[in-house]
């Protein structure tokens, strides 16, 4: 059985030639078997493992010939499935095997000879640029009344009930209740989008205004001891059907400019406001409103007018040293000195010990971001990989904190950044898309969708980059992300057009030249390969270890134009 399976079964791979999908290896394995193999009283199975450098074998799954397992392909037993194995750069040059396995009921077993499916693995998509610019919290420390805080309290879609979910700033202002400051007057302005089904419900704003005013008030007759309901000034105001905050939140997104234009002349032409949102629908941009603003117009702004207790701030610094050696009290100062204490300091470690103090005495979004901040610098220093993950676990866990209670565009991407360097692409992907959502400036918007398409390419979601990338910018990184995205798509030509362009910009960049000579490779243009293969190894000698490692140039190995190219 074992001989006859030998000689008539058919194994093959997709990808004949593997490439790594982040930091994983995708295959697809379909066997076919000779007619009359299986039998009764034995089992016949396919064992696939990759065998690496050195001969060290790894086991990637296995194809069970079992009854209800497979399905008969002109007569013939036939199974096929999908498997994936983790990369690391010892397996570039080794081979996916498959091997047949006999066994009877007793468990014995005669093994077929092991084939060869794939060759090595292809590492281009690694070749991705990220821009990861997570940011501090500004650390200013005025000794002077401050202006009114602002705090948005987001709704779900034709509601009222306040939720303490993913974002909403609710946390952030039960804070500011439980801190006492003393406050003078209290505004609440309600909205809502312009959707019909936010449109239609019936006092949806004022129900919303008096949603949150019933919050701050039953807080504060339970737990505040430096208010009272009756000394504040609530001031509840209303916006029904109003373009204002929509067209705010347009003008400040990542949408192309002819598209805002758009989107403007219909809100500022004629017709009744549902009229103007129908038209809304019909335009290719009314997806990424329904996505990234209307979510984020369903809230009723807070805005709290107090008076904050000043003080010196001449031993700010030798307080929060004595605080973090226990040797002060930790209410000796205020949140806000805390945080200008850490920002007196160079040192990672000092800054980090100050940071904890704050947070173990505050809890405030922005002593949460800035010691999130320094975990995320301490794992850009580290060498050990197991170190650097810890590191980056304590930056995410405190940079979520400070994204629940500072929901916005800058401190979201700080978390998507720290998932994304951490491996985690599900929690990074939905991190990037609560920055977009929130919208804010568009340098930080297109900073979000640039990294944002970078981890949809190493993932393999080429149709989801697409759309990020339409929203990038022209940053370096994104150019060259869309250069790479042409190429993995097999779009050699235009892959090739646009890397020319990008070299107009930036000449002597290494990554792109090599990237060129790879599509040049792919595309069977040697010239193109040897000419950019040569420019990248002279602007960045360590190129070319990794190009006689690189199985995109294997072809070429032995000729002429890869050697000179390889010469210093």
């Amino acid at each position: 059985m074992a001989k006859k399976a030998e000689k008539g079964q058919v194994i093959t791979a997709q990808p004949s030639v593997l490439m790594v999908r982040g930091n994983q290896v995708p295959v697809e394995v379909q066997a076919q078997l000779p007619k009359n193999l299986l039998r009764d009283e034995f089992r016949y199975g396919i064992r696939i493992y990759y065998k690496a450098e050195k001969g060290v074998e790894e086991h990637v799954g296995s194809l069970g010939f079992d009854f209800g397992n497979y399905n008969f392909v002109e007569g013939k037993p036939t199974m096929q499935s999908s498997f994936t194995f983790p990369y690391t750069p010892s397996k570039i040059r080794g081979q996916l095997m498959a091997q047949g396995v006999v066994s009877d009921k007793k468990g014995r077993k005669k093994y077929t000879k092991a084939k060869e499916l794939a060759q090595g693995i292809l590492t281009t998509p690694h070749l991705i640029q990220t821009i990861h610019a997570p940011a501090y919290a500004p650390e200013v420390f005025k000794n002077e009344a401050p202006g009114p805080l602002h705090f948005p309290i987001y709704f779900d879609q034709g509601l009222a009930t306040l939720r303490h979910g993913y974002g909403t700033n609710l946390k952030m202002l039960e804070e500011f209740i439980l801190s006492n400051q003393k406050t003078k007057k209290i505004e609440i302005l309600a909205t809502h989008s312009p959707d019909p089904t936010e449109t239609n419900a019936r006092n949806l704003s004022a129900r919303r205004a008096v949603a949150v005013e019933r919050f701050i008030k039953q807080k504060m007759e339970a737990e505040a001891y430096n208010n009272s309901v009756s000394s504040i000034k609530f001031d509840l105001q209303t916006l029904q059907k109003n373009w204002n905050a929509f067209l705010g939140r347009i003008q400040n997104s990542a949408l192309p400019e002819e598209q805002v234009q758009e989107i403007l002349d219909i809100v500022n032409g004629k017709g009744s406001f549902a009229e103007k949102e129908e038209k809304l629908q019909a335009l290719p941009a009314y997806e990424y409103i329904e996505m990234y603003v209307y979510p984020v117009l369903r809230y009723a702004e807070v805005t709290i007018q107090y008076q904050p207790n000043l003080r010196r701030d001449y031993e700010i610094y030798l307080l929060a040293k004595k605080i973090v050696e226990n040797r002060a009290n930790a209410d000796a100062l205020t949140a806000e000195e805390m945080q200008y204490a850490a920002n007196l300091t160079p040192l990672l470690a000092e800054k980090r010990r100050i940071y904890e103090s704050a947070v173990e005495t505050y809890m405030n979004w922005q002593s949460l971001n800035n010691l999130g901040m320094v975990y995320f610098d301490q794992a850009q220093k580290e060498l050990k990989p197991k170190v650097k993950q810890n590191l980056l676990e304590n930056a995410i866990l405190n940079l979520r904190y400070a994204a629940h209670r500072k929901p916005n565009a800058q401190q979201f991407y700080n978390l998507a950044v720290a998932h994304h360097q951490h491996g985690d692409a599900l929690e990074a992907l939905q991190s990037y898309d609560y920055a977009i959502r929130l919208g804010g400036p568009l340098p930080v918007l297109q900073q979000v969708f640039t990294d944002k398409a970078a981890l949809e390419l190493s993932v393999g979601q080429y149709d989801d980059a697409v759309i990020s990338l339409t929203y990038a910018g022209n940053s370096y990184a994104a150019q060259f992300n869309k250069t790479l995205l042409y190429f993995l798509k097999e779009n050699y030509e235009g892959a090739e057009a646009l890397g020319k362009k990008l070299l107009e910009e930036y000449p002597q960049d290494a990554n792109t030249h090599y990237l060129m000579a790879v599509i040049g490779a792919r595309s069977q243009k040697e010239a193109l390969m040897a000419e950019h293969l040569k420019q990248a190894i002279k602007a960045k000698p360590d190129l070319a270890g990794k190009a006689i490692d690189d199985l995109e140039f294997k072809q070429y190995h032995k000729t002429e134009s890869f050697a000179n190219a390889m010469k210093p």
